[in-house]
C-alpha cells in the first residue's frame, strides 16, 4: 500500500466527522456510506445512515464534492494541460500543516481489479489465444504522484514550470524569485510565508545532495541546513568542495537531519580537519551530538592539543567512543590532555578507553604523584579515578614530598590492584575497605627513613593485595602493619622483598593466636630474610608457602616456629612444582601418617614406635637417641624417667623430621624414573626445572625431558646430533660447526679478581644460566622454558665467567640468526662491574672475529631473526646495548 498526503482541508473542515468524510471520498467513495454508518452514528440526526451521496455533496459538502471531482478527474487525465489547476487545488487542500511537516500520511486505496476469467474467455486456461483488454491506464498517475512525497518531488524536478505555472490555492500564477528551485517542501514554505523571509536560490548541489533528506524537517530545519551549506561554500574552493566536504556533510545530513550541532562544531574548525571532524561523529555517535555533549569550549580545547592531525583525529574518536559509554566529553578531554603531555609516541586506544565517568580529576595531584615517582602514568590514573571513587582524595592527602622516587612508585602500584575484570564487585568491596586503611599506612611509611620506606611500600602492596577476605582486611592491617614496620628497620635489611610470601605466612594464624606470629624472635624473621635473598627464590617460596595455606595450614605454623630454615627451604623446594602437580602433591602427602596422625594425643612411647617404623620405610635416618633405640630393640633396660626424656627429646624432633620426609617425597617426585638425583647439584637443578613446566602449558617440557632420559642412559649431548639441529647448519654452511661449538677461553684480569670466560659444555650446568644470574629464566623465573632453549638449539650458545674458584660471576647468551650474524644479548647479572662487562664486550668482538661473521649492532633498519630449532619456544631478551 502506498502513503497518501496527510488531508487538510483548511476552508472546510470543521470537526473530525467531516475530516473522515474526505478522506473516505479520496481513498474510497463507494465506502462513505459504511464510514458514515461507523464515524457520524449518534452525531447526526437519526436515520443519517440512508442519506445519499449526493444529499452530502450538494447540502452539507459543496467542497467536498468540488475535490471529490478534481480527484477523478486527475485518476484518468491523459494531458497535463486539462487537469492542471485541479491538480494545483488538490495539492494545496491536502498539504501538510505548517506546524508538522512529517505528519503521519494515510495509505491510497487505489488498487486495479484483475479481469475475471469466464468460460467464455478464460484469461488464465492453457491453449486460449484470446486475452481479454486490460483496463485503458491513464497517461498520466498524478493521483499517485500526490500519494507519495517522493514521487511528486521528482515530478517537480523534471517539470518545465514556464510552460505550466506553479497555481496558487485560487488558481492564480504563483510569481517566484527567478532561479528558485522548485519541490514540494519550497512551495509550502514560499505559499505560507514560513520563515518570514523567501528561500535564497538554493545550488544545484545542495538540492540534488541536501533537499530530499530534509522533505519532513520544518522550515527552519531546512533554513540552518541552508546556512550551514553556504558557509561552507564560502570557506571551500568549489572542487574540494564537492570532493571533500560536501559528501561527508551531506551523509551527516541524511543520518541525523534533525540535528546541525555537529556540522557547526565543523565549521570552527580549519578545513584540513572539518572532513576529520564529520567523519568521526557520523562514525562514533551516528551524526548525533548535541550542545550538551560537545561544547564550543570543548572543541577548541581539543583543536589546541596537537598541530597533527593524527592524533587529533586519534582524541576525538576516543572523546566520542566514550561519549557512547555515557562517559562525558569533559572527562575523556582530561584524559587526551594528559595523554598529550605523556608524550607518547605510539595511538593506542585501550589507553584512552573509559568506562564510567569522573567529576573529579585532581589533575595537579596526578602530576605530582607520578613527579615524585619519577614515571608518566598520568593517563592510568586518569582512568582509576573513574574506576575507584575517592581515588583522588587518597592523591591530594598523599604527602608525595616525604617519600623517596622509588617509595612512590611502589605506593601507586597499589591503586592498581583494585582494578580489573575479573571480580570486580569483590575488589570494588576491598576498595572501599582500603579507603579507611589508607592513612594508617601512610602515616607510618612517611615517618620511616626515607631508605626504608620502599620496603614498607612494597609488604603493603602485596598483603593488600594477598589478603583476600575484604572483612577480615581491617583487624588484619591492625594486627601485622606493626610487624611490618618492624621488619622495615634494623637489624632488617632495607633492599629485601618478600613478594607475597609474608601475608601466606601470617594469615594461616587465627586471630586469637596472632600474638604468636607478632612476637616471633628476630632470628626466625633472618631466616626469612635469607631464603628471600633472589627474586626468583622469592617466587619459589611464595608458590611454596601458598600451598601450605590451602592445604596444611598448621603444619606450617608448627615448622615455622620450631625449624624455620628448614622450612623455608621446603617450601622453596615445594614451590618448584608448578600448581597443579604441586596441590596433589600436598593432598596426597597430607594423608599420610606424618601428617594424618594426631601425634600428641598418642602416648610418647608409641608415638616414638611409630616414628621409628616411618623412618625405615622412607629410608630416613632415625631421630630417635641410640639409647631409645636400644631399649625398644630389647637390648637395653632405661627407668621410666629416662624413657620419658628419650621421648621428649624424639618427639620435639618431629616438626624437622616431618620437614625431612616431605623433601624425600619431594625428591621422588622430581627424579621418577629418572634416577639421577645422586649425580650432582646441577642436575638435581635440571630435576626441578622440569618439575615446574606443566603438561599442559609447559612451553619445552617435552623437549627437557627427552634431554634428561638420554642423560639417564649416558647419552646427554645427544640432542646436537638432532636432525633439526644438523639441518639449521647445512642451512648456514657458513658457519663452522666446531668453532662455534666450541667457542674460546680467555682470562682477564678485573679489579676485583681474575675471571675465565668460555663456552659452557656441561648441559646441565647451561640449564643454569638463570639461576646462576638471578634472572627470570632461573627456576621459579616468568622465563624458565627460556634455559632449556639456549641448551637445545644448536644457534644458542652460553657463555660464563668464573673466577678461579670455579664460582659462576656472570653469564651471557649468544646466538646466530637467520642472516649468519654473531647476535649479542644482555650480560646479567646487572650490577656487575664495568671491567666485568668490557671483558665481555672483548670476548664477542674476538669470537665474531674468529668465525668470520658480522657482530649484530643496533641501529635503524637493522634486525635480526634468531630461530628456534629444537625447542619450542624461548625468550628473546633484545641485543646488548652497552652502556
Amino acid at each position: 500500500m502506498q502513503e497518501s498526503r496527510s488531508v487538510k482541508i483548511k476552508a472546510v473542515a470543521k470537526s473530525a466527522v467531516v475530516k473522515s468524510v474526505l478522506i473516505s471520498l479520496l481513498r474510497q467513495p463507494n465506502q462513505i456510506v459504511a464510514l458514515l454508518g461507523d464515524e457520524v452514528d449518534g452525531v447526526l440526526q437519526p436515520g443519517f445512515r440512508q442519506v445519499g451521496l449526493s444529499i452530502l455533496d450538494k447540502v452539507l459538502f459543496p467542497q467536498a464534492a468540488n475535490l471529490l471531482a478534481d480527484w477523478n478527474g486527475l485518476q484518468n487525465a491523459v494531458e497535463l494541460s486539462l487537469v492542471w489547476p485541479a491538480f494545483w487545488r488538490v495539492f494545496w487542500m491536502t498539504v501538510s500543516d505548517p506546524c508538522n511537516a512529517s505528519m503521519a500520511a494515510l495509505p491510497q486505496a487505489r488498487v486495479l481489479k484483475k479481469p475475471v476469467a469466464t468460460a467464455a474467455h478464460p484469461r488464465a486456461f492453457r491453449g486460449t489465444k484470446y486475452q481479454p483488454p486490460k483496463p485503458v491506464q491513464p497517461a498520466l498517475d498524478l493521483c499517485r504522484w500526490l500519494a507519495d512525497a517522493r514521487l511528486l518531488d521528482a515530478f517537480f524536478t523534471r517539470h518545465d514550470f514556464s510552460v505550466f505555472p506553479v497555481l496558487d490555492a485560487r488558481g492564480q500564477v504563483m510569481s517566484l524569485p527567478a532561479g528558485f528551485m522548485i519541490s514540494s517542501a519550497t512551495l509550502y514554505f514560499h505559499h505560507w510565508n514560513t520563515p518570514a523571509q523567501e528561500l535564497p536560490v538554493m545550488a544545484e548541489a545542495f538540492r540534488r545532495c541536501f533537499l530530499w533528506q530534509l522533505r519532513a524537517c520544518s522550515a527552519d530545519m531546512q533554513m540552518a541546513w541552508l546556512r550551514i551549506w553556504h558557509q561552507y561554500s564560502s570557506l571551500s574552493a568549489g572542487e574540494a568542495l564537492l570532493t571533500q566536504t560536501l559528501p561527508v556533510l551531506a551523509r551527516l545530513c541524511a543520518m541525523n537531519s534533525g540535528d546541525t550541532h555537529g556540522a557547526q562544531l565543523a565549521l570552527l574548525l580549519p578545513e584540513n580537519r572539518q572532513a576529520i571532524f564529520l567523519n568521526i561523529v557520523m562514525r562514533e555517535v551516528q551524526g548525533k551530538l548535541s550542545p550538551q555533549q560537545m561544547s564550543v569550549d570543548q572543541l577548541m580545547r581539543l583543536h589546541d592539543l596537537s598541530e597533527d592531525d593524527t592524533r587529533f583525529e586519534f582524541y576525538l574518536r576516543n572523546i566520542l567512543r566514550n561519549l557512547g559509554r555515557q562517559v562525558t566529553v569533559e572527562y575523556s578531554l582530561t584524559g587526551c590532555l594528559l595523554y598529550e603531555a605523556s608524550d607518547i609516541s605510539e595511538l593506542l586506544d585501550y589507553m584512552l578507553s573509559a568506562k564510567h565517568d569522573c567529576q573529579d580529576v585532581p589533575v595537579d595531584a596526578i602530576v605530582r604523584a607520578c613527579d615524585a615517582a619519577g614515571i608518566k602514568s598520568w593517563v592510568s590514573l586518569w582512568d582509576y579515578c573513574a574506576e575507584l571513587p575517592g581515588l583522588a582524595q587518597l592523591l591530594l592527602e598523599t604527602r608525595w614530598e616525604k617519600i623517596s622516587q622509588e617509595a612512590a612508585e611502589t605506593w601507586l602500584n597499589i591503586f592498581y590492584k583494585f582494578v580489573g575484570e575479573d571480580e570486580k564487585g569483590k575488589l570494588q568491596a576491598k576498595w572501599q575497605v582500603y579507603l579507611k586503611l589508607f592513612s594508617s599506612c601512610h602515616d607510618v611509611l612517611i615517618s620511616l627513613p626515607t631508605e626504608r620506606q620502599n620496603k614498607l611500600a612494597q609488604m603493603w602492596c602485596c598483603f593488600i593485595g594477598g589478603w583476600d577476605d575484604a572483612l577480615t582486611l581491617p583487624q588484619a592491617v591492625h594486627d601485622f602493619l606493626p610487624l611490618m614496620q618492624r621488619l622495615c628497620l634494623p637489624p632488617f635489611k632495607a633492599e629485601i622483598d618478600y613478594g607475597h610470601s609474608f601475608v601466606n605466612i601470617v594469615e594461616t594464624w587465627p586471630i586469637d593466636k596472632r600474638a604468636e606470629v607478632i612476637a616471633i624472635d628476630d632470628s626466625i624473621w633472618r631466616q626469612f630474610e635469607l631464603a628471600c635473598r633472589r627474586e626468583d627464590n622469592v617466587n619459589l617460596l611464595t608458590y611454596g608457602s601458598y600451598s601450605f595455606v590451602n592445604v596444611a595450614p598448621d603444619f606450617l605454623r608448627t615448622s615455622l616456629m620450631a625449624a624455620p630454615a628448614r622450612f623455608f627451604k621446603v617450601c622453596s623446594l615445594l614451590g618448584s612444582l608448578h600448581y597443579e602437580r604441586r596441590q596433589l602433591f600436598m593432598k596426597k602427602r597430607v594423608a599420610t601418617d606424618w601428617f594424618a596422625l594426631d601425634w600428641h594425643a598418642m602416648p610418647p612411647l608409641v608415638a616414638c614406635q611409630r616414628i621409628l617404623a616411618l623412618c625405615k620405610e622412607a629410608g630416613m635416618d632415625s631421630p630417635l637417641p641410640r639409647r631409645l633405640r636400644e631399649y625398644l630393640e630389647g637390648s637395653l633396660s632405661l627407668s621410666p624417667q629416662q624413657i620419658a626424656r628419650h621421648c621428649r627429646l624424639s618427639l620435639s624432633r618431629l616438626p624437622s623430621l616431618r620437614l625431612h620426609a616431605l623433601t624425600a617425597a619431594l625428591w621422588v617426585e622430581m627424579d621418577g624414573d629418572f634416577r639421577l638425583h645422586d649425580t650432582s647439584a646441577s642436575v638435581r637443578h635440571a630435576l626441578r626445572l622440569l618439575a615446574g613446566l606443566s603438561n599442559i602449558t609447559g612451553r619445552n617440557r617435552k623437549g627437557l625431558r627427552r634431554f634428561l632420559i638420554h642423560a639417564r642412559d649416558g647419552k646427554a649431548l645427544e640432542h646436537m646430533q638432532h636432525p633439526l639441529n644438523q639441518a639449521w647448519y647445512a642451512r648456514h654452511p657458513r658457519i663452522q660447526q666446531a668453532g662455534w661449538q666450541a667457542g674460546l677461553q680467555r682470562t682477564v684480569q678485573t679489579e676485583k679478581e681474575d675471571l675465565t670466560l668460555a663456552f659452557e659444555h656441561d648441559p646441565f650446568e647451561v640449564l643454569m644460566l638463570g639461576s646462576y644470574a638471578g634472572s627470570c629464566l632461573g627456576i621459579g623465573g616468568l622465563c624458565d622454558y627460556s634455559a632449556v632453549a639456549c641448551l637445545l638449539d644448536a644457534n644458542k650458545q652460553v657463555l660464563y665467567a668464573r673466577n678461579t674458584q670455579g664460582k659462576v660471576v656472570a653469564r651471557q647468551l649468544l646466538a646466530i640468526d637467520d642472516a649468519d650474524q654473531l647476535v649479542c644479548f644482555a650480560v646479567y647479572p646487572e650490577n656487575i662491574s664495568q671491567d666485568v662487562k668490557a671483558a665481555f664486550k672483548a670476548y664477542d668482538l674476538e669470537l665474531a672475529a674468529q668465525l668470520g661473521l658480522p657482530l649484530y649492532q643496533e641501529g635503524e633498519g637493522c634486525s635480526y631473526d634468531v630461530a628456534t630449532i629444537l625447542a619450542q619456544d624461548w625468550w628473546d631478551d633484545g641485543s646488548w646495548l652497552e652502556e
